[in-house]
């Protein structure tokens, strides 16, 4: 079974893929994008809402879980930047991993600045490895597909889904998240870096300029226009499936939205 059809309709938002191979264009590519991203943002507002009154337990293991997303990000990017030519994508794609990794200094790498955030709310060491095993699938599989497909694919997959569909989903998941009520309580004491990069201006940034490159990239190898939209196609899913999951897993009285 393939990720798409193990997704049920709750998770997969409603945009225009119904175009055979020879019919996209830089402009249907850019229509079905903004499309797709703004249903998605739309799905998102709509489920964060729970995380407003989340007991705090259940809080804390939401937030546990989203780790395992930006360490597989990391590892695909870098795969990613293996399999591109040489260009403005791949040297941008290339500045954004070295961040992520925190330009030579261990300490700086997002993964370990979103566990002091986990840990300023309460989270156990020994509890930050335990992922939702289908959660870990997902990750899998994406990797792997990222692994056999070819670059345009990937630049769908993990330079639009990943860099530019993490931003909206992060933006929207703090706006609920700050407003509860542990996390007002103990704001002076919390660790807020991580959320400083991911939702502020530079991250903002981020997104635009991998539009951009992606467009550059357009331009340059129109032939990958399909592959290229059926990666940002199957991030979408799998991401709105990433966060299902926990929902079901952290607040399943919450998990089935109208």
């Amino acid at each position: 079974m393939s990720l798409e059809n193990s997704l049920s309709p709750l998770t997969t938002p409603s945009f225009p893929v119904a175009m055979h191979r020879g019919e996209w264009d830089r402009d249907s590519f850019w229509t079905f994008a903004d499309a797709a991203k703004e249903a998605t943002e739309a799905l998102a507002a709509q489920k964060m809402k729970a995380l407003e009154n989340m007991p705090v337990e259940a809080l804390r293991e939401f937030c546990t879980q989203y780790r395992f997303f930006t360490i597989e990000y990391i590892s695909d990017l870098a795969l990613l930047l293996a399999k591109l030519p040489f260009g403005g994508l791949r040297s941008l794609l290339s500045q954004i991993l070295s961040e992520e990794l925190g330009e030579g200094d261990a300490s700086r790498a997002h993964p370990e600045i979103y566990d002091r955030f986990l840990a300023s709310i309460g989270v156990a060491r020994d509890r930050l490895d335990r992922g939702l095993p289908e959660n870990r699938r997902i990750l899998g599989a994406l990797t792997q597909e990222m692994a056999q497909r070819d670059p345009a694919f990937g630049v769908g997959l993990r330079g639009m889904g990943g860099e530019c569909l993490c931003q909206t989903y992060l933006s929207v998941m703090f706006d609920h998240l700050r407003v509860h009520p542990y996390m007002q309580e103990n704001a002076d004491r919390i660790d807020w870096e991580f959320w400083t990069i991911h939702t502020g201006e530079e991250d903002i940034v981020h997104g635009e300029l991998t539009r951009a490159a992606i467009d550059r990239y357009i331009q340059d190898e129109p032939g990958a226009l399909p592959d290229l939209a059926q990666g940002y196609e199957r991030s979408i899913t799998a991401w709105n499936r990433f966060w299902q999951n926990i929902f079901d897993a952290c607040a399943p009285q919450r998990s089935a939205v109208s």
